[in-house]
Parts: C-alpha cells; sequence; structure tokens
C-alpha cells in the first residue's frame, strides 16, 4: 500500500498524525507534502513542512495535545441552558413596543394597576410590557414623570391611576375642649376664692385649687397669683413674692390686675407701704371693678390722712358696688369724720361731714352690733368736734362720747392700752366743761359749747378697714 503523504526523499510523520485528519485539522486541496492545521480557539494558522523531518513530530505532539484539550473544554460535559435570549424573541418583544431598548424598574407591583406585566430575561431589570391600564403602575426611583419611553416602564394610554394611598388618617385629639377646660379653671378658681372669703380663711384648700386650675390651663394667669395669693394668707409673704416674681417675667401678667393686688398685700405686710400703694393704683388701673383694692387703697389714703381722696373711694364700694359690711362703712365714717376737720369749726362743710360720719357708724352697727371699732369712732367723733353738729351742750356732747368708748371696752378684740388713753381724754374734757359749766353759772357769760368754752384734746382715729380681703 503506498503511502500518499510521503515525498520521495524523506521521512513522514505517522499516518494518524497525516491521514487520520485529526479533532481541529481541516484537510484541503494542498500541494503534496504540506499539512494546513488550524486550531480552534488560537488567531495563528501553523504549516507543516514534512521536509524537514526534524521538527514534524515534536510540533504536531503538542499541538495535538493542545487541539485535544480546546475541544474537550468546548464541547465536552452536558449541554448548557441557552442563556442568551434568541434574536427572534428580541425582535418580536421590541416589536410590540415600537423599541427594543433597555428598561427600569417600574418600582411597583407587577399588575397592582390592573395591567399584564411580562419579563424577558437577560436584561437589567427585564424588558416590562404591558396592556392598557398597566401604565398605572407605581415610577420607580429611576423613573422621572413624563419622561421618554423606557425611563421607568412602558406606559400605555390608560385612565389615571387610582389614589392608591386610601383616606387621609386623623389622628385622634386627646387635648380637652377649650370652653370645657375653661371651664374647669373657673370652678377651681372660685373655690379657691370661697375658701379665702370666709372669717378664717382656708390658704391650704385655695392653694390645692390653685394647682389643679393651673394642672388644666398652666399658662393661666390667674391660677398663678391665686397661688401667690394662697401663700400670702398662710404668711409665707416671701415666697409669694417670689411666686409673683417668676410670673411677672411674662408679659401678660403685667397686664393683670390680680398680680399687682397681691403685690400690694404683700408690700404692705413686709412694710413698704409706698409700693403698696402704687399696686394698688395699677390694680384700679386694669381693672376699674376690683373691689377689694379700692379698699385697700382707701384705707391707705386714711392712714396717710388723704381725706378727700379716701372719701372718694369708700363712697364708690358702697354706692358702686353695694358693700355694706360694716368694715367699709366704718371706713367712711372715718373718711367724713377726718375730713371734716379740713373746715373751720361751724362752717356748713364741716357740720355735714361730721353728720355723714355718723350716720356712717350708726350704719355699720346696724350690720354688726358687734363691730367695736365703730363704738371706738363714734367716741372720737363726739369728742373732737365742738359744737357737735344739732347739739349745743358741750357736756351732753362729752359724756355721748365716754359712753361709746365704755361699750366699745365690751367688744370683742378690744384694744385696752387705746381703750384707757381715750378715756384719759374724755374725762379730762369732761372735768374741765363741768368746771366751766361752774364758772358760767357764777357770772361766766361764756355757757358750755360755746366759741369760748374749753375744746377737748384731739384723739388720733383709727381706721376700720380689713386688709387683705379676697380679690
Amino acid at each position: 500500500m503506498t503511502d500518499h503523504n510521503r515525498s520521495s526523499g524523506g521521512k513522514g510523520p505517522p499516518a494518524s498524525l497525516v491521514g487520520g485528519n485529526p479533532v481541529g485539522m481541516t484537510s484541503s486541496s494542498t500541494a503534496p507534502g504540506t499539512v494546513t492545521g488550524m486550531v480552534t480557539g488560537t488567531a495563528a494558522i501553523t504549516t507543516v513542512d514534512l521536509d524537514r523531518p526534524s521538527c514534524v513530530p515534536r510540533t504536531m505532539t503538542r499541538l495535538g495535545a493542545l487541539v485535544l484539550c480546546v475541544a474537550a473544554a468546548c464541547g465536552g460535559g452536558e449541554k448548557q441552558e441557552k442563556t442568551t435570549p434568541d434574536k427572534a424573541t428580541v425582535g418580536r418583544t421590541a416589536q410590540g413596543h415600537g423599541q427594543g431598548q433597555e428598561m427600569n424598574d417600574p418600582g411597583g407591583p407587577a399588575g397592582s394597576s390592573g395591567g399584564v406585566v411580562t419579563t424577558t430575561p437577560g436584561l437589567r431589570g427585564g424588558t416590562t410590557t404591558g396592556t392598557p391600564g398597566g401604565a398605572n403602575a407605581m415610577p420607580g426611583p429611576d423613573a422621572s414623570a413624563g419622561g421618554p419611553a423606557g425611563a421607568g416602564g412602558t406606559t400605555g394610554g390608560g385612565p389615571p391611576p387610582p389614589d392608591l394611598a386610601g383616606p387621609p388618617v386623623t389622628m385622634p385629639n386627646y387635648d380637652p375642649d377649650p370652653a370645657q377646660a375653661r371651664s374647669q379653671v373657673d370652678q377651681h378658681l372660685q373655690i379657691a376664692r370661697t375658701a379665702l372669703a370666709t372669717s378664717t380663711p382656708d390658704a391650704d384648700t385655695a392653694l390645692r385649687e390653685a394647682r389643679l386650675a393651673l394642672a388644666l390651663d398652666a399658662a393661666n394667669i390667674d391660677a398663678a397669683a391665686m397661688v401667690a395669693f394662697a401663700y400670702y394668707h398662710k404668711k409665707l409673704y416671701d415666697t409669694a413674692e417670689l411666686v409673683l416674681d417668676d410670673l411677672f417675667k411674662r408679659e401678660t401678667a403685667k397686664q393683670n390686675a390680680n398680680v399687682y393686688y397681691v403685690y400690694g398685700l404683700v408690700y404692705d405686710h413686709t412694710n413698704r407701704p409706698d409700693q403698696a400703694v402704687l399696686s394698688f393704683k395699677k390694680t384700679i388701673e386694669l381693672n376699674p371693678n376690683h373691689a377689694s383694692a379700692l379698699v385697700n387703697l382707701g384705707v391707705h389714703q386714711l392712714q396717710n390722712t388723704q381725706y378727700a381722696e379716701a372719701r372718694q373711694s369708700f363712697e364708690r364700694l358702697v354706692n358702686q358696688f353695694g358693700r355694706g359690711d360694716a368694715v367699709t362703712l366704718t371706713s367712711l365714717g372715718s373718711a367724713y369724720r377726718g375730713h371734716a376737720a379740713d373746715y373751720p369749726s361751724g362752717s356748713p362743710d364741716r357740720d355735714d361731714n361730721v353728720r355723714r360720719a355718723e350716720a356712717a357708724y350708726k350704719r355699720a352697727l346696724q350690720n354688726t352690733s358687734s363691730y367695736g371699732p365703730a363704738y371706738y369712732n363714734l367716741g372720737l367723733l363726739y369728742l373732737d368736734n365742738d359744737p357737735f353738729p344739732g347739739l349745743p351742750d358741750n357736756l351732753l356732747r362729752l359724756t355721748t362720747s365716754k359712753s361709746y368708748f365704755d361699750q366699745y371696752k365690751n367688744m370683742p378684740n378690744v384694744d385696752m392700752k387705746l381703750y384707757d388713753e381715750r378715756m384719759k381724754d374724755v374725762t379730762k374734757a369732761i372735768k374741765r366743761a363741768e368746771k366751766q359749766l361752774k364758772k358760767s353759772r357764777g357770772g361766766s357769760t361764756s355757757s358750755p359749747g360755746s366759741p369760748g368754752s374749753v375744746p377737748a384734746p384731739k384723739a388720733k382715729g383709727k381706721a376700720g378697714a380689713k386688709r387683705g380681703s379676697n380679690p
């Protein structure tokens, strides 16, 4: 058998390499004596020259091993699943939308808006297609409303998306009704005022109720002022002033009459009368109907011998505010009595004020017959005014004065030292009057109670007003 691959001048390679057409080698119509081989996966073409016997075996052996390795890698093992999309499939998908471009994640669940969503594997996020109505899917983070097709999913021409958020959620309101809270605050404050209006003020109850009012409305100025007022009644004046000072930092407190009123009371009991007067005046300026501040202002006016101003204050209390208590009426009588001394003896204005004073004191005793200051001031009224209007007998005037002082002695809370001083004055006056009477009977032209009679010593008046009354 003749080997067609052997040349006439040398030895060629084994027939298994030349005539067997191994894997990766391709026979062609080349010239005798030349084998051309192409290795899959390599870019070089190797040509074997059979006329060079020394290089053929080594080169072909290595080439054969390499071809076998490459063939095993490409065609060996089980058949792998197809991962690259078929061009026809991609073409059909693109043809359905007019474009075959990559799509973004729509960001919403498939079919959430009633459309049909299909995804072609192999592309980032998949190619999303939808029937009319599928365009209502929620846009993803990469999508922009109204952007070009493919930016956030294929958009159909369906109706606008329904409101996926549902009805708005209304949070429950746990705050109390303002009107109801205000009513409850007023109730607590009224209980506190009533507790302090008794003859023995109940400061603990007032303090508790004021704090309950603050628990409902922490910004309530009247409630905070009531706390200070309760401390005032507990005689904790420094504590009350600290509460007021802290409260006064608020602008609204500077326009509250009760704040100034309690300030005035604290100043009164800490020996600061000038500041007290200013506080009571400011209280009335802010609230002209603040009767308690008017009472205390009138008392200071009496103490400062401002009788005309005191008369106006207490007349207003009695006539405008209807204050008919013994304390207010006695203070009004003292204002009349003091103001009478501003006029000369026997003048109509003096007599008018004396008569008004007597009437006010007697009205006080009609209200409270055991009110000692009214008796004391009646004794002073008869002792100081000579002649007394409508009573020409001087000795009778003095004995009437003494009788009122004696009644004062029998009243509760009598000041015996004050009684003793006034009794000395009236006793001396009576002795002088009796002596004068004896002289007049012995031929003297002067009569008891005439301008030439010996005047009685002028005694100090006592104001009958009570401080610290309820606001």
